[in-house]
């Protein structure tokens, strides 16, 4: 049986025949199908125990649905295959996987996830988490009530650009301390995309043991205006003076001020300080091959 698990937060999960047509698809391929909505998923043990070890679960959503799963389900032991829908345009860890199948298997991803600490909340994550212009880019772009796109995410980009201020901050990493009096965005990436398909940082990979460290400094607004959409290229690392990248296993960020922050696409606020680290990560040599 497929399990298909949606998120009614989600823009895709509010759409009962987006949900109905997924179920369609998988019938005709001869398999019987149960729907099941994840936030009424109270006790994930009792779910995992409940299910046929030959069930398939199929997870429809984007990279909030997938970063609340992964955090209810990290470190259990369970035998069914775990694969997601490819769905929307704002999935940025499917795209980091680079494959164009509609079904991906995504069990061995969830393993060895790296943790963000922040308002003394631990929370494991797959692509990405940054404070200032990210964090509040992406506030805007999931508390409006236009659809999540590439067209609005860059509307929305804008409309932060105008509120947006450069902020003090100071980066602890490998042994060094580093204040940056005119930041605005620090991402600490585990992927190379965010923000529904930017190339936030190019040469990040989930494979490894390190982050990409992205942060944007000192630039004048309007010229932030006009290097902003090479960041999907990822060319906005050609401009130096401007974007730094450190490579660490862990840094801590701090502020002085209050910070929107973002986690996989979902907002946070405020915050003033956040550690990520890959603690406890075992490279696991069969992903390399994907």
């Amino acid at each position: 049986m497929d399990i298909v698990l949606y998120n009614p937060l989600s823009r895709n999960g509010q759409k009962k025949h987006f949900i109905k047509n997924i179920v369609r698809k998988l019938e005709r391929q001869g398999q019987e199908v149960k729907t099941k909505n994840i936030l009424e998923i109270d006790n994930v043990t009792t779910f995992v125990d409940s299910l046929d070890p030959f069930d398939r679960i199929i997870l429809v959503g984007g990279d909030g649905t997938l970063n609340r799963l992964a955090n209810k389900i990290y470190g259990m032991n369970y035998p069914n295959p775990l694969y997601m829908y490819q769905a929307g345009t704002g999935n940025d860890f499917m795209r980091s996987l680079k494959t164009k199948a509609k079904i991906v298997l995504i069990k061995p991803y969830l393993n060895n996830l790296p943790t963000v600490q922040y308002n003394g909340i631990n929370s494991y994550f797959l692509n990405g988490a940054g404070a200032g212009l990210d964090g509040l880019v992406i506030y805007l772009v999931n508390h409006s009530d236009k659809k999540r796109s590439k067209k609005n995410y860059f509307r929305y980009a804008l409309k932060g650009f105008k509120k947006a201020k450069r902020h003090a901050v100071t980066l602890e990493y490998n042994n060094k301390k580093v204040h940056i009096p005119d930041a605005w965005m620090v991402s600490v990436m585990n992927s190379p995309y965010a923000g529904g398909g930017m190339k936030m940082a190019p040469q990040a990979s989930r494979h490894e043991r390190s982050f990409d460290v992205v942060v944007v400094r000192k630039i004048p607004k309007f010229l932030l205006t006009l290097i902003f959409p090479t960041i999907y290229l990822g060319w906005h690392t050609l401009f130096k003076r401007y974007v730094s990248i450190y490579r660490t296993e862990s840094i801590k960020v701090s502020y002085e001020a209050d910070q929107y922050m973002q986690i996989d696409g979902e907002d946070v606020y405020p915050i003033r300080s956040f550690e990520v680290s890959y603690e406890g990560f075992k490279k696991d040599a069969s992903l390399d091959a994907s």
